[in-house]
């Protein structure tokens, strides 16, 4: 009669558990359309866990949500181990935000990245469960999803007929008292045979190599192995019966005894880490597993504890941190910019180098994922090309053009916008890191900055291209001034001949206009082959120290015609001893185009001033007029072929190339040259610089 009832009851019992297993698949099925409906993939940024855009910490309405369309009471996210929306309450009716996924299902989500459905302690209630992961789009595992029912609730209908059940076995229980007295004669044997289970078990957990103890609710030891009686080094007789106080000193066993407490008001499993000193006096580091364990009414009967010995563990820990601070000492002074993530892609390394590259100090920097390590040179978070060590990736050559495999290595160049404004070339290294069993624990990446290399590339290319160009425009206007003075010879001698003939005033005066026209040929033509010569790169200008102030005497007297046209004084300022280094025959041409432009725009009976002094490991030479001055904004475009100031304009004997001469002279001597103006009308200063001897 019992064991049918018994097969009732179970009977009754596994149907409801299916059923509830079977409403609790519906409804995590249920809770991820729910969830699907906010964003298509999970992601954490900034501590947030994300459906899409959308924020899930603290998003308690789809729990609720989810319990009212199912009928599944319970539901949890987790982002990490820790709750950040659900229904389950506490004892003081507030919702179990931020406490902490523990048991079976935390080793079976986090740990092997399977579901988990069963059995569960929540919070010291136990409950039916269904745990599914969340991954994020590369696969990692940041989260998870709960549904579940209180196990006392999910019985409701086992409960109801278990109380029916066992009110008619009371009815039986007079019955049954009259066959005690024959289970009394077989008390005995049960008890020998409990006994022999006790030796049984004693006999296995003597076998299992690390402590283990057990002890009543009131903390006396209850029972040990022989692993325990070693690592305390007293007998079990000393023990059986003892609390931690009469074994441990003081210290120790309070804090024993505050942990057991803790154990059984919470239920559920304890896990800490202790230092325990063994009968040799070694310290030992060791971890302490504890659980509670109930008697055939329910209660907690007491607890039951494994000790783990963790320290080799530690001291391999140690070594580890040691060893990867040598390898950060050897990166911090790397000239190249470096940095290093774990497995998690999260920052672990951010040298000196890549520091002032990215102007990001590594203490912001450090411990972050999420693709941090791109922000600075992308603006945002993205993948780079640590990312793409997996040799099951396609290498994207659209975003790395010339991206090359070596091995496990990477090599790329890109170009980016650092600190999203500064442009610059960047020739990428990434390799993965492994540990001593060959399992990839996390990447390294290093970056050069190629960007001036590159830029002096170009301008080498574009140098080539100018001196190629120069060279071809060269040839050209030999050429074309060889042409041009072919049949301007002719001209040069027969004009004056024909203009002797003539007679006529009115044809004479064509005469001299077509003289003119010829010398002005004649002067583009020499001017424009000067031009060219001068700025050729062909052919190195040759410098010898040289006496300025007689150069320009000469450049006085061979424009004293000029000068003497217009009643315009010219005064040489330089001191007779100075020299300087220079071609004496481009700096005599090149104070000639000044003086000549001088003459040209001085004021009448007007004054112009040559000057030299040294200046800034430089001599600065000044022509200064007194004429018509410059337009704010010529000062710089008159140094241009052919640019001529208004009055200039309508004057046949210029070229608008004596000022374009004179900059290519001032480069050819490692100078510069420039104009300076305080207006129309109150004349013009050209200064240009030139390298001084060794005696100056």
């Amino acid at each position: 009669m019992l064991f049918a009832t018994h097969l009732v009851l179970s009977q009754v019992r596994r149907e409801e558990i299916a059923k509830s297993a079977t409403l609790q698949q519906n409804a995590l099925k249920t809770f991820r359309e729910l969830l699907r409906a906010k964003g298509s993939t999970f992601q954490v940024r900034d501590g947030q866990l994300l459906a899409g855009a959308y924020p899930l910490n603290g998003a308690n309405e789809l729990p609720d949500k989810l319990s009212e369309i199912t009928g599944v009471p319970h539901a949890t996210i987790f982002l990490g181990d820790t709750r950040v929306a659900t229904n389950i309450l506490l004892e003081n009716g507030r919702r179990a935000l931020g406490t902490r996924l523990t048991g079976p299902a935390y080793d079976a989500v986090f740990r092997k990245g399977i579901p988990f459905r069963g059995e569960a302690l929540i919070l010291g209630r136990s409950y039916f469960t269904a745990y599914d992961p969340i991954r994020d789009p590369r696969g990692k595992i940041i989260g998870a999803l709960f549904v579940g029912s209180g196990k006392d609730d999910n019985l409701a209908a086992y409960n109801r007929l278990s109380l029916r059940v066992h009110a008619i076995s009371g009815m039986l229980t007079c019955v049954l008292v009259v066959c005690v007295f024959l289970l009394l004669s077989e008390r005995k044997r049960s008890e020998d045979a409990v006994q022999k289970q006790l030796q049984f078990l004693q006999v296995v957990i003597d076998a299992i190599p690390t402590p283990v103890f057990y002890k009543n609710a009131q903390g006396k030891f209850l029972g040990f192995n022989r692993s325990y009686e070693a690592m305390r080094g007293l007998s079990r007789e000393l023990m059986l019966g003892k609390t931690v106080h009469d074994l441990w000193h003081k210290n120790q066993a309070d804090h024993y005894r505050q942990k057991d407490q803790e154990l059984l008001e919470q239920s559920g499993v304890q896990s800490y880490e202790s230092s325990v000193r063994y009968p040799d006096g070694t310290q030992r580091d060791t971890v302490i597993n504890k659980a509670v364990f109930r008697g055939q009414d329910g209660a907690i009967g007491g607890v039951v504890g494994v000790i783990f010995d963790i320290t080799e563990r530690k001291a391999a820990e140690e070594e580890a941190r040691d060893a990867y601070r040598r390898i950060a000492d050897i990166l911090e002074f790397l000239p190249d910019a470096t940095f290093v993530v774990d497995r998690e892609g999260k920052v672990i390394a951010w040298n000196r180098a890549i520091e002032i590259m990215t102007e990001v100090p590594k203490g912001e920097i450090l411990g972050k994922g999420d693709y941090a390590y791109a922000i600075p040179f992308y603006g945002e978070s993205r993948s780079f090309l640590i990312d793409l060590l997996d040799e099951g990736l396609e290498l994207p050559t659209s975003s790395y053009p010339g991206i090359t495999r070596n091995g496990k290595t990477l090599c790329a160049e890109k170009k980016v916008l650092l600190h999203g404004r500064e442009e610059r070339y960047l020739w990428n290294v990434a390799a993965p890191l492994y540990d001593r069993q060959g399992n990839q624990v996390g990447g390294i990446q290093t970056l050069r900055d190629m960007t001036e290399l590159r830029r002096a590339e170009q301008e080498r290319s574009t140098l080539e291209a100018q001196l190629h160009n120069s060279s071809m425009m060269e040839s050209l206007m030999v050429q074309l001034g060889h042409d041009l003075k072919t049949p301007l010879t002719p001209l040069f001698a027969m004009l004056p001949l024909v203009k002797r003939k003539v007679a006529d005033p009115s044809l004479e005066r064509m005469l001299d206009i077509c003289q003119c026209c010829v010398s002005q040929i004649q002067g583009l033509t020499d001017k424009a082959l000067d031009l060219v010569r001068l700025s050729s790169k062909a052919v190195a200008t040759e410098l010898a120290p040289v006496r300025l102030f007689s150069i320009a005497e000469q450049s006085i007297n061979g424009c004293e015609a000029l000068f003497s046209k217009r009643g315009i004084g010219c005064f040489n300022g330089i001191d007779p001893s100075l020299t300087v280094q220079g071609a004496e025959a481009q700096l005599l041409l090149l104070f000639d185009n000044l003086l000549s432009n001088a003459a040209r725009f001085a004021a009448e009976n007007g004054v112009v001033r040559i000057t030299a002094l040294p200046k800034d490991g430089t001599v600065l030479v000044s022509v200064q007029d007194d004429g018509i001055g410059l337009e704010p904004g010529h000062q710089m475009l008159i140094f241009d072929e052919f640019f001529k100031a208004d009055a200039a304009r309508h004057d046949p004997g210029t070229q608008g190339l004596g000022l374009a001469i004179s900059k290519s002279i001032a480069l050819n001597h490692l100078g510069k040259i420039w104009a300076e103006s305080p207006g129309r009308n109150q004349g013009t200063t050209i200064f240009f610089t030139l390298q001084p001897t060794e005696a100056a």
